[in-house]
């Protein structure tokens, strides 16, 4: 029979996924030993209702820990509890393939000491992960010291040394899991997990597995699933947690591992280049003259771990790395400092020259940094500085008209030939004039997080307005990321920190606001949407008709936008997404196309052309016109499917229609909403061309079917929306009256 081993605190939706892989493998002989991590249970988890759940499907065996808690101690008792001739360690927050097991006890016998088979690194959940399409990744750290894990094409997978230990470049890295342990080899050697090591008790684990295993086997094709937490604020994993105890406990690990591998020489001196490679790239960065880490500094700590490294190791670096090394095993804080500094300043002389975006970065901290600040200069910027519309745009019209010169105003764009109306310095995006004004600006008006690069002052005052009521959840309130950047919540949450004011269009965006962004109720303005305003104009079908001329529709045709939104789990990298056209082009054309015309408007994430051949007189895609709120003013049906579009078209009182044909997924897997989409949408949810057409032909009853609900929708949602929210916003934020 074979233990599996799960430790747990923490994370209830963790772990059951990692329940349900244990009951869907394939090997059956197993007893699931759960050991409780009692003194960091959360009890509004009800942990209890889910160990019931399982508790005969998976022949789970529950324990708790006494009072030395932690994921060592939680082991360990696993260990003693465990009735299995064959043990094995599952993280709770992790989870298997169907045939891992299997594949991994017909490589054991009785002859081996244990067997392992390979770690995929993800950020989804079960239900969502899938090899096929791209979603094994790696660590992704930020930190200097590369990781390599698992790469099959410079480690010999079948070579226990080299593929469980010197593949892995970082000390936490090195772990127990994956692999199926003989129990009795584990006790004949008396190897069990340091309950005093609270963060690093892997690696000493695994040092005296490599000092003492005879022989044992491998199983490519038994993959263990590693889950990274996407919620480092709400729900850390061990190696997220901060702690001011951390960095005694990665040191001791690490003094501990280098004696217990004295005598094997290959495996001591991996030890010394790990902890070498750390204080030189890591933990000597302290030392820079502009780190913010400086006060929690412990050189002697940290310099007694290269003490413990030899000569030999230290002799194979760089000259100024060697200087750090140096001075470190002789204490000397002053010269590592020093040489620290020197190293980098020869990266970022290194950098300057070869890439602009650090020269541009290093005059703004140095240069623009150091200047006074204007307080009547205002930057502006729209979804990335791709075109001229949304609440800035409206903001600033405001400005203009009511306010002229009192303001300097400065737009940041892509493109420096973008039409923008009014008196305006346009500067380019990540362009060294971006990064002057940008600095020296007292006010900021984005409607999109804001760069990484920006290094906002005090004294200045961020207005995000956002763009949009959301349907779809958000950040915080998403359980799992599928988006290109898995570390989109720990992103956010430390961007929008750097906001004054957040914009809310109603009272229902305030309140999801506070829980998404965990952004404070009294620094949200609910003022309504700036670019709302033009929908309350009282030519709106003189409007329409100008843009009806603008865009080449014959007047006598009626209009229906089609403004589908980008799918998390479909892209080609951070901001760039793939999208296939689910709506039938051809067959509307021959249903409707004497009557319609289609505006198509694709999200600005989605990148792939799509082909409208034979289209042209019935389908124009406006994707790339800059202001959506014209769009809305000439269209007499708007269709969407998860998009934010039609709370703000819901203004006009117009038809709205639902094409949500992947919408169990969406809703399911993906993302999940805010509404009950079945009961609270002003319109009918369609999920076949079928469907489409029917809707459209028969608008008239649409109408009158969602004539109530859409009166309430209208009531909640544009509350506050009336023509005036630009004045409002400026009234509040930059103290005109």
């Amino acid at each position: 029979m074979l233990s599996i081993i799960i430790a747990f605190g923490k994370g209830k939706e963790y772990l059951k996924d990692c329940f349900d892989s244990i009951k869907e493998q394939d090997y059956k002989d197993i007893e699931t030993v759960l050991v409780l991590d009692k003194a960091n249970i959360n009890p509004e988890e009800n942990i209890e209702e889910l160990i019931s759940e399982f508790s005969q499907s998976i022949n789970l065996k529950v324990y708790e820990t006494g009072d030395n808690s932690g994921v060592s101690a939680a082991r360990n008792l696993g260990l003693l509890k465990a009735n299995g001739e064959h043990v094995y360690f599952l993280d709770s927050d992790d989870y298997l393939m169907e045939d891992t097991l299997t594949g991994l006890m017909k490589t054991m016998d009785e002859n081996k000491d244990l067997t392992y088979g390979r770690i995929f690194h993800t950020w989804f959940k079960k239900a969502a992960f899938n090899v096929d399409q791209g979603d094994v990744i790696d660590d992704g750290s930020e930190q200097e010291v590369d990781s390599k894990v698992n790469n099959d094409d410079n480690f010999n997978f079948s070579e226990i040394n080299d593929y469980k230990f010197k593949n892995f470049a970082n000390l936490s890295e090195i772990t127990v899991l994956g692999t199926v342990f003989k129990k009795k080899f584990l006790t004949d050697n008396n190897i069990k997990f340091n309950e005093e090591q609270k963060y690093y008790s892997d690696p000493e684990f695994w040092t005296k597995v490599l000092m003492n295993v005879k022989n044992y086997g491998c199983n490519k094709d038994s993959i263990y699933v590693k889950r990274y937490h996407n919620d480092k604020i709400n729900l850390p994993s061990i190696s997220q947690m901060e702690d001011d105890r951390k960095d005694a406990h990665f040191v001791q690990s690490f003094l501990d591992c280098m004696k217990l591998s004295e005598s094997k020489t290959d495996i001591r001196n991996h030890f010394e280049k790990m902890a070498c490679d750390y204080y030189v790239k890591v933990f000597s960065r302290k030392f820079h003259d502009n780190s913010a880490d400086k006060e929690s500094i412990d050189f002697a700590l940290m310099s007694s771990m290269v003490k413990e490294c030899g000569k030999k190791t230290i002799s194979k670096y760089g000259f100024v790395e060697k200087k750090i090394l140096k001075n470190a095993t002789d204490y000397n804080m002053e010269k590592v400092k020093k040489w620290s500094n020197i190293r980098l300043i020869k990266r970022k002389l290194v950098m300057m020259f070869t890439s602009k975006k650090h020269m541009y970065r290093t005059i703004n901290l140095y240069v623009f940094g150091k200047m006074k600040q204007k307080d009547n200069w205002i930057v502006f910027e729209s979804f990335v500085g791709r075109n001229y519309s949304g609440q800035p745009k409206y903001i600033y019209r405001y400005l203009q008209k009511n306010y002229g010169s009192k303001f300097k105003y400065i737009w940041v764009v892509n493109d420096k030939n973008l039409v923008i109306d009014g008196n305006c310095k346009k500067i380019k995006r990540f362009g060294l004039k971006y990064y002057y004004y940008m600095t020296r600006s007292k006010y900021w008006v984005n409607n999109m997080r804001q760069p990484h690069a920006y290094p906002k002052r005090d004294s200045q005052i961020m207005l995000e307005t956002w763009h949009g009521t959301p349907l779809k959840k958000l950040v915080f309130d998403m359980d799992d990321v599928h988006s290109a950047n898995p570390k989109y919540k720990q992103i956010v949450y430390k961007q929008s920190r750097k906001w004054d004011y957040l914009l809310s269009d109603n009272p229902f965006s305030t309140e999801k606001f506070q829980s998404c962004f965990m952004y404070e109720k009294d620094k949200i303005l609910e003022l309504g949407y700036p670019a709302n305003d033009p929908l309350y104009d009282k030519d709106l079908d003189k409007k329409a008709d100008e843009l009806k001329t603008k865009l080449g529709i014959p007047k006598n045709k009626k209009v229906l936008l089609y403004a589908p939104t980008w799918r998390d789990d479909n892209s080609y990298g951070a901001g760039e997404y793939k999208f296939e056209l689910a709506l039938d082009l051809k067959r509307l054309k021959e249903e409707i196309g004497d009557e319609y015309v289609i505006l198509l408007r694709m999200h600005y994430w989605i990148v792939d052309k799509l082909d409208l051949t034979g289209m042209s007189d019935f389908v124009i895609n406006v994707s790339n016109y800059s202001d959506i709120t014209d769009i809305y003013i000439v269209s007499d049906i708007c269709m969407t499917d998860y998009s934010s579009v039609f709370f703000d078209y819901a203004n006009l009182k117009r038809p709205i229609l639902y094409y949500m044909y992947d919408l169990e997924k969406y809703r399911d897997v993906l993302r999940g909403f805010y509404l009950d989409i079945e009961k609270e949408l002003p319109g009918p949810i369609l999920q076949t061309n079928d469907e489409v057409i029917d809707a459209i032909k028969n608008i008239d009853k649409v109408n009158e079917e969602y004539k109530d609900k859409y009166q309430e929708f209208y009531n909640r949602f544009c509350c506050i929306d009336d023509g005036n929210a630009a004045k409002r916003v400026c009234e509040k934020v930059f103290d005109v009256k």
